[in-house]
This record gives C-alpha cells, sequence and structure tokens, in this order.
C-alpha cells in the first residue's frame, strides 16, 4: 500500500484488517480430549461428546469475538492482580494463591471425567482451607441481570460459569467460594454455597459419565429433545449434527451479548409498542397548539418548512429505479 496516496480512511482499514489478522494467527484449533471441560456443561450431551470427539469440526472465532476473547482474558487478569492487592488491607484480611491450577474431577468409573483450571484461590486465615474463584468478564448485558448465584441458571450463556465453579468446590472438598463478575464500577463479588446446589453436581457427573461412556463406545447420544432453540444455538447444527426440526440451513448465531440484547428487546416491546401509540394520539391531538400548558406538562410546538416535488407520472417512472435489496426488514421471532 502506498501510504502517500491512500486516505487516513484506507490506513485505518487496513489497520482494523492487520489486527484482526494477528489476532486469527494467535487462535489454536481445539484437538479431541477425553474427558469433559468443566466449563462445558451442556442440557445436550450429544453436544458434550462432539466437543469431546469432534473439536476440529467447529467453525472459526471470527476475530471480533477473538478480540472479545482475548480482553476478557486481559481483565480477568487484572481483576486478580486487584484483588491479591485488596486482600492485604481487607477484614479479615485474605491471599490469592494457585491461580490457573489444574482441576479433575472422577466419575464413578474412576476416570477422569471433568478438568479446568481454576482461576484462583482465597485464603482466608490459617484454620480454613483455600476456596475457589472464578473470574468472569462476561459482556454487560449478561452481568447486569444477576445478583446471586441462582441468576446463573437463568440464562444459557451464564449457566455453565454456574456448574464450573460447583465442580470446583466439590474438587477441593470446600463448603462455599466466590464467583467474580466484572462489571461497570466495583466488581461483583457472589457467594455460593455447595450444599444448596448440590443436585446441579450431581446432574453434571451423570451428564460426564455419559458423555465418556459414548465416547469409549464411539457412538453418539440420541438428539434433544422439545428446545430448538438450543440446537440452533449449538455450533454444530446444522453441519456435523442435523437433528429434526425446521430451520434447515438457517444460520446460527453464537453470539451471547446478541442473544441477550433481543432478549432485552423482547421485554420492552410491549412498553415501546404503547409508547408509541400514545405518542401517535397526542401528537395529533396537539397539531397546531404552539404553547400550551396541561397539568405539570408544558407543550410547545412550532411549524417548520416542508418541500415536496409534484412531477408527472411519466416523468416520474422515467426515473424511478428498483434495487431488489434496497430495503431490509427484520422480524424476531421466539422459538421456544
Amino acid at each position: 500500500m502506498d501510504t502517500h496516496t491512500t486516505t487516513p480512511a484506507d490506513l485505518a482499514a487496513a489497520i482494523t484488517t492487520a489486527w484482526g489478522a494477528h489476532l486469527a494467527r494467535g487462535a489454536r484449533q481445539a484437538s479431541p480430549h477425553p474427558y469433559v471441560y468443566a466449563s462445558a456443561w451442556r442440557p445436550c450431551v450429544r453436544r458434550m461428546v462432539l466437543e469431546m470427539t469432534q473439536p476440529d469440526a467447529l467453525p472459526v472465532w471470527p476475530p471480533d469475538v477473538l478480540a472479545r476473547f482475548r480482553r476478557g482474558d486481559d481483565r480477568e487478569r487484572d481483576l486478580l492482580a486487584d484483588l491479591a492487592r485488596i486482600g492485604r488491607d481487607a477484614t479479615p484480611p485474605f491471599s490469592v494463591i494457585g491461580q490457573q491450577q489444574r482441576f479433575e474431577l472422577r466419575d464413578h468409573k474412576s476416570r477422569v471425567a471433568i478438568t479446568g483450571k481454576v482461576d484462583a484461590q482465597l485464603k482466608l486465615d490459617h484454620d480454613r482451607a483455600a476456596v475457589p474463584i472464578e473470574v468472569k468478564a462476561w459482556s454487560p448485558f449478561l452481568v447486569d441481570r444477576i445478583e446471586r448465584f441462582e441468576d446463573l441458571f437463568d440464562n444459557p450463556w451464564t449457566r455453565p460459569g454456574a456448574y464450573q465453579l460447583l465442580t470446583y468446590l466439590f474438587g477441593a472438598a470446600v463448603p462455599f467460594g466466590f464467583l467474580l463478575l466484572d462489571r461497570s464500577g466495583l466488581p461483583l463479588v457472589v457467594p455460593v454455597e455447595l450444599h444448596e446446589h448440590f443436585d446441579k453436581l450431581e446432574d453434571f457427573l451423570a451428564r460426564a459419565e455419559q458423555a465418556l461412556d459414548h465416547q469409549a463406545a464411539g457412538t453418539l447420544p440420541a438428539f434433544l429433545e422439545n428446545d430448538a432453540a438450543e440446537c440452533q444455538r449449538c455450533p454444530f447444527y446444522g453441519s456435523t449434527c442435523n437433528p429434526p426440526i425446521g430451520g434447515a440451513g438457517v444460520r446460527v448465531l453464537t453470539d451471547p451479548e446478541l442473544e441477550a440484547l433481543l432478549t432485552r428487546r423482547e421485554a420492552l416491546d410491549a412498553a415501546a409498542t404503547e409508547f408509541d401509540r400514545i405518542d401517535k394520539d397526542i401528537k395529533g391531538r396537539l397539531r397546531g397548539i404552539e404553547s400550551a400548558v396541561a397539568g405539570p406538562f408544558l407543550i410547545e410546538g412550532r411549524w417548520g418548512k416542508q418541500s415536496k416535488v409534484d412531477l408527472p407520472a411519466a416523468l416520474k417512472a422515467q426515473y424511478t429505479r428498483t434495487d431488489p435489496k434496497g430495503r431490509f426488514t427484520l422480524t424476531v421471532t421466539r422459538l421456544s
């Protein structure tokens, strides 16, 4: 590229392209593994098996998503560094130890069923064992809906993180731990007690054991039933896995932030519709009124110029061109 003839906009685009290529070169392709990752609880055991046996079939993450992953990793490291400094002056004081320690949990057949890396452990005092702490830099659209640990189970994108922390508590044989969530302002520290969610831990262990059984036998579990939304959220859908549901050929978008925005849009839809109806009614009643008071409301209106050109039909037709993709209409429908 000749930097003497290119525009600033061209240079900005070139930098963005090079940045994306840099992130893509650093991305590692997943390889088959004989266990379930602690962060990979799924409602579909078939997907768990595919993630163990055919991870190379997963689509490549685009540069924008890789950039989000990298920013999240950087933020998690920053939070742990801050936490270590804070612990020295806290009451009671604590220290941050054992960062990124490998974790293994065996099933009833003594196989390594679930593995992971614990972000860190908090050492509170000499009499207590260190407790796991898991750090997440999720989208703010997800974190804003979380107040307590139970809220993680309400969203398909945060649910695996909840199961992940429960396995760490069980593996460390400690009764409680913490989830540290990045957000605007102070981070959110969420406590969790294992005994309140032991049923969910047993569910994860049972699913992992089923996945290992199928992997050993070279088979796949049955398709997930009655959950089209989960199937269409799965990155294997439409390629490696084709359950008997509608929507063949539909593009699958695995973007938690987009899904959170769509959920929020749905929640606001009724209020927005009511606002539009009332706004139209009010403007119709007040058309032409330049100054008025209605209760506590001051109403001010003003006229403005409006120009339009009236052309003969033949002349209008002569200069009218139809673009088959000139208008885009979007319809969003909940699957389940």
